[in-house]
């Protein structure tokens, strides 16, 4: 459990930080292009990865088409977090929606186990709604 907290630290740093990089000097490029140059650079990064790694186990069966999926849904929120700092949303809003990604994930997840939620769940999607409009309504420190 320790490395996964580790790892889930390391992995919003550098997306935190990504983000900052993207508002403060890349925010004039076409989000297509950013999109484009992004997957390029985290497939060479991946490809180069894969030949130092000693045991790879690719998808099989039906986790191939799961898997497709989570390209196109990957490569959906690529070009939409960099339109979003195109559009001058700023990395202070893009960070106060992600914040809400635990919310977001938990509703999914109970939608594809068709299970049903307890109150506390339905109580943050209810907050969340609102921090939503919150944050897309009020003066924010964006840029």
């Amino acid at each position: 459990m320790k490395n996964s907290v580790a790892l889930c630290i390391l992995a919003m740093t550098f997306y935190a930080l990504e983000i900052a990089l993207t508002d403060w000097k890349l925010s004039k490029i076409s989000p297509k292009a950013i999109t484009l140059f992004y997957a390029l650079g985290v497939a060479t990064l991946a490809g180069i990865n894969l030949i130092f790694a000693k045991e790879i186990k690719f998808p099989q069966g039906t986790e191939w088409g799961f898997t497709a999926l989570m390209v196109v849904v990957s490569f959906v929120a690529a070009l939409a977090h960099f339109a979003a700092i195109h559009n001058g949303c700023g990395a202070v809003m893009l960070t106060m929606f992600y914040c809400l990604m635990p919310v977001v994930a938990s509703l999914f997840s109970v939608l594809f186990k068709l299970e049903s939620p307890d109150w506390r769940t339905a109580a943050a999607w209810i907050l969340a709604v609102l921090a939503l409009y919150l944050a897309s309504t009020g003066k924010t420190g964006t840029g």
